[in-house]
């Protein structure tokens, strides 16, 4: 007899297999396993999870169950039920937004997925007596107009801007927001809720308490908010763009009365109860309404890591983060250059917290959309030409010639696209969460190492284009030729590889001992990139020398208008002073990391900002890794840049030698040297910043400047704190700063005279006891064919070692009594790619 086929109520026809499971089952030996190809370890781990009701969300719990059966869909709702219904859908949403499962957020309301049951012949409906007005009249529009909101969230996530398995979790569920609405539709149902809501709170209905007033007033307040979000989903949504360019300045205009109301809502909650849950306080718990086990009605689906859902007050913090980055749209919709374009995407990267999802799409779409820039209204070819010219003094006679043949002018336009797609994937993936930031920007250092020996070609080929009667030498020499394409590739890798370096400050990736060796490379980085600036400049004064200057034209818009030299070399200069700046502060944070390991100073993990001084050793700092073992680590964390062909490579021979040249300087000498340098960057960056106010004029000069003080600022005050940390050392410990040989010791020693400290510490400790061996019985322990010379040798240089221990000791505990603490921070809110060292 065949085995029964059910059809459920959508027409899926189901073979029951049970028999068949179990007779297949009785044939397996133990251990073995019986699975189809797509089986992998992850379905089997997460099999783990099933009846654990921490981690399987579909486990039903007695409290769970007692839940689920108060549910009723007919249950009459008062307003006061109802705003607290919207406040845990507001909290659903934000959770949402932070990277949450539609099953652990919206999906769990049973209003919102009862499709089968709700009244769609009344919602909206006002003409109807009796009834259920609280929910067909304000619950369904505003749950509704969650939907849409949803609705416009999701489909910017169907732009590929980010990657599904790390900042969105979409599964494979068929996504549902109300969407039998259209956008008109949904705007009626609002001012319908709107109208009603507005009648109670001006006392036209009758038979309703004070509560519900003021329940009223509030979810009034609700409505606007929520129309205020839809609208600008709906006019900064990328379709809506590539339609209407006005929408961008529509979205822009919506979110400042979005923030304006947002900000009185909490400030009215404020005052209330001194929180951002006052209104809870209004609303009335409904039972049966939310199912926080709802994935046992998606049994196909693989379950999702059980995540908190916010609470009131968080949900309106993390609400206020997301307006205040989605405002930063209005600053793109201001960008006069390149230029400010960059210093723009690496302030969004560095943004602490994190921007969700959401809002990182959502910078990315208004950027580029189906392949063209949106703010630059012009092909990525085209904004790399832009780009270029800015960097090169308007060098448009590059271009000029090498129109001149086919084959130059092929080339030519093979590296702007080349060029404009490798600058556009960049700057996106500043939008990136933070650590695929980074892998970006190592992934693609090889890409960029190319296209500057592209461009050098290039620029070779329209040298000798524009100058016949030069000799072939002078297109190679870099004192003639401008090399204006290879520059601006060599600038731009330069740039990336000093975010791909600082970013792993940020991210936290780096132990203690590789301190001190990313930020000597980091020093090397920039100094390369500081003259590479000086190089610049001077092919730009150069050759404006012989040039007629363009006279500037602002009847257009910026992307066609020639790049004025004044400009240029302005920029040239602000991006000469950051770079110098950083180098000095890398150069500061490489002597006091070379110096703290030469203390001894073993930090503690970097996630908890603090370090001490540590004169107790543990069994595992105590093993000391052979140069091999260090030779591999340092070839693994610098691997990404040892292909490169410029700037020079890190090497660990190099290091080591650099290493050694430093321990040849005092302690304090370290210490006074840092505090120096950093002291110099701080009065570098104060000069060139009253130079630059001085002398910036018109309007693309101004907001370029703007952009670049942005970032000024946040360097400024590391460097600032970092400096006033250095002289307070300098001030309270004098004898620190005059600390003499003892500590004139590589850090490989410092761990070496630990252990022989410990150790003699132990020794004597077991002879007080009674349980120790005294030096005799050492010396016995020798082998017996060993003649007294060499055991008087091995004596006395086991002797040296002691003294030179102790004296190491005697050092550090002088400065441990000078009531020196050395504490290394971040400051995430001002700089979170450069830490502050203190002492205290």
């Amino acid at each position: 007899m065949a085995d029964k086929v059910i059809v459920d109520k959508d027409g899926t026809e189901w073979l029951d297999i049970t028999k068949e499971l179990e007779l297949g089952a009785k044939q397996l030996k133990v251990g073995e396993l019986l699975k189809p190809d797509s089986f992998t370890l992850f379905e089997a781990m997460v099999a783990v999870q099933v009846m654990d009701p921490r981690l399987d969300m579909g486990m039903l719990t007695a409290e769970a169950q007692a839940e689920i059966a108060l549910w009723d869909m007919n249950r009459k709702l008062t307003l006061t039920d109802v705003l607290w219904i919207m406040d845990q859908m507001f909290c659903c949403e934000m959770t949402l937004h932070h990277s949450a499962s539609l099953l652990q957020t919206i999906y769990t309301c049973n209003y919102f997925t009862a499709d089968d049951q709700m009244p769609r012949e009344t919602i909206g409906r006002r003409d109807l007596d009796g009834g259920n007005p609280a929910r067909d009249l304000v619950l369904y529009p505003m749950l509704i107009a969650v939907g849409a909101c949803c609705a416009r969230v999701w489909r910017e996530y169907q732009n590929d801007n980010l990657y599904p398995d790390e900042d969105v979790h979409s599964g494979v569920l068929a996504q549902r927001f109300f969407d039998e609405y259209a956008l008109n539709e949904v705007y009626v149902l609002l001012d319908c809720a709107h109208a009603y809501l507005q009648d109670i709170a001006e006392y036209k209905t009758k038979w309703v308490d004070d509560v519900q007033i003021r329940a009223a007033k509030v979810l009034i307040e609700q409505l606007e908010m929520r129309r205020c979000w839809l609208l600008v989903l709906v006019d900064l949504s990328a379709e809506t763009i590539s339609d209407d360019p006005g929408a961008l300045r529509r979205g822009v205009d919506q979110l400042r009365r979005l923030t304006e109301l947002h900000h009185q809502q909490q400030q009215e909650l404020n005052r209330k109860n001194n929180s951002n849950n006052a209104t809870a306080s209004l609303g009335t718990p409904v039972g049966g309404v939310f199912d926080r086990k709802c994935m046992r009605k998606y049994p196909t689906l693989t379950p999702v890591r059980p995540r908190e859902l916010m609470t009131h007050g968080e949900a309106h913090d993390a609400f206020g983060h997301i307006l205040a980055d989605i405002a930063l749209v209005e600053e793109l919709l201001s960008i006069e250059s390149v230029e400010h374009l960059v210093h723009f995407f690496l302030r969004f990267s560095r943004r602490t917290p994190t921007p969700v999802p959401f809002v990182r799409s959502l910078v990315m779409s208004v950027f580029v959309t189906n392949g063209r820039v949106q703010l630059a209204q012009q092909s990525v070819a085209a904004f790399a030409r832009r780009a270029i010219n800015e960097l090169g003094g308007g060098g448009s006679y590059v271009w000029d010639t090498l129109e001149g043949s086919v084959e130059s002018r092929q080339r030519a336009s093979a590296f702007c696209n080349d060029a404009g797609g490798l600058l556009v994937c960049w700057l996106k993936s500043l939008c990136q969460n933070p650590p695929r930031q980074r892998r970006i920007a190592l992934k693609s250092l090889g890409s960029w190492d190319a296209l500057q020996a592209d461009g050098e070609q290039l620029d070779i080929t329209a040298f000798a284009l524009a100058n016949p009667k030069m000799p072939a030498e002078a297109a190679g020499d870099p004192e003639t030729n401008a090399f204006a394409l290879s520059s601006w590739a060599y600038h731009m890798k330069l740039l990336i590889m000093e975010a791909g370096l600082l970013a792993g400050v940020r991210l936290e990736v780096y132990l203690d001992y590789e301190f001190a060796q990313v930020f000597c490379y980091a020093a090397q980085i920039f100094e390369a990139h500081q003259a590479h600036m000086e190089r610049v400049a001077r092919m730009v004064a150069a050759a404006r020398r012989v040039k007629q200057q363009q006279p500037r034209t602002q009847a257009v818009p910026w992307t066609m208008r020639a790049v004025d030299d004044d400009e240029c070399m302005a920029q040239i200069e602000r991006w000469h002073v950051l770079a110098g700046a950083q180098k000095d502060l890398a150069t500061s944070q490489w002597l006091v990391s070379h110096a703290c390991e030469r203390l001894g100073v073993f930090r503690a993990p970097w996630a908890r900002r603090t370090t001490r001084l540590a004169l107790e050793i543990s069994s595992q700092q105590q093993q000391q890794e052979t140069h091999d073992a260090q030779r591999a680590r340092f070839a693994l964390r610098f691997r990404a840049f040892v292909q490169l062909g410029s700037p020079a490579p890190p090497t660990f021979a190099g290091w080591l030698a650099t290493s050694a040249q430093l321990d040849t300087h005092a302690l304090g000498e370290l210490f006074l040297h840092a505090g120096n340098v950093v002291g110099d960057a701080k009065s570098a960056l104060e000069r060139s910043r009253r130079a630059a106010s001085s002398t910036g004029d018109g309007v693309s000069s101004s907001q370029a400047l703007a952009g670049w003080d942005a970032c000024f600022r946040p360097l400024y005050f590391v460097v600032l704190a970092n400096s006033v940390a250095l002289a307070k050392l300098r001030k309270r410990s004098p004898a620190l700063a005059q600390m003499p040989q003892p500590l004139r010791v590589t850090g490989d020693q410092a761990m070496a005279y630990q252990k022989h400290a410990v150790d003699a510490a132990l020794a004597r400790q077991q002879q007080s006891n009674g349980n120790g061996v005294g030096n005799g019985q050492q010396q016995q322990q020798q082998p017996r064919a060993k003649s007294d010379k060499k055991r008087r040798k091995a004596a006395r240089q086991d002797q040296a070692h002691m003294a030179a221990a102790q004296r190491w000791l005697d050092g550090v505990t002088r400065m441990a009594q000078s009531d020196v603490k050395i504490a290394w921070s971040c400051a995430p809110d001002k700089n979170p790619d450069w830490p502050i060292f203190s002492f205290q």
